[in-house]
């Protein structure tokens, strides 16, 4: 027979923690204020919700959490312009290039081998 392992409520903390489903309706996660088209601002945490679960960052303890944010002080989000965005995008396609045969692999090359992975097994610096 397994034991159940409860994560007790505790308000009073710095910042207050709450079990799964059981925090105010006022606080939101990070995921959550993005789908509402918010961003936390400049508010610290205002809350952890912690649950057990297997594997997976972060923990405290064993246990799994996440931060919670107000709602009600929360701010818009910042829309991406057009510009931005393709700078953004040249940026990462500029990481993307192998600085060896100046192709765009897809993928960022490894900081390791310093090159694509095509390169690293010319070289023989694959293992």
């Amino acid at each position: 027979m397994t034991r159940r392992r409860v994560v007790l409520s505790d308000p009073d903390a710095s910042p207050p923690v709450y079990p799964w489903g059981s925090a105010p309706d006022r606080l939101a996660t990070r995921a959550q204020l993005k789908k509402l088209g918010l961003r936390p601002g400049r508010q610290g945490v205002q809350a952890l919700v912690m649950w057990y679960g297997r594997g997976g960052r972060p923990t405290i303890d064993g246990c799994r959490y996440a931060e919670m944010y107000d709602v009600t002080i929360a701010r818009p989000r910042i829309a991406v312009s057009a510009r931005r965005a393709r700078s953004l995008q040249n940026a990462l396609a500029a990481r993307m290039t192998c600085p060896r045969c100046g192709v765009n692999r897809g993928y960022v090359p490894s900081r390791r081998l310093g090159v694509c992975n095509v390169c690293a097994d010319l070289l023989g610096l694959a293992a």
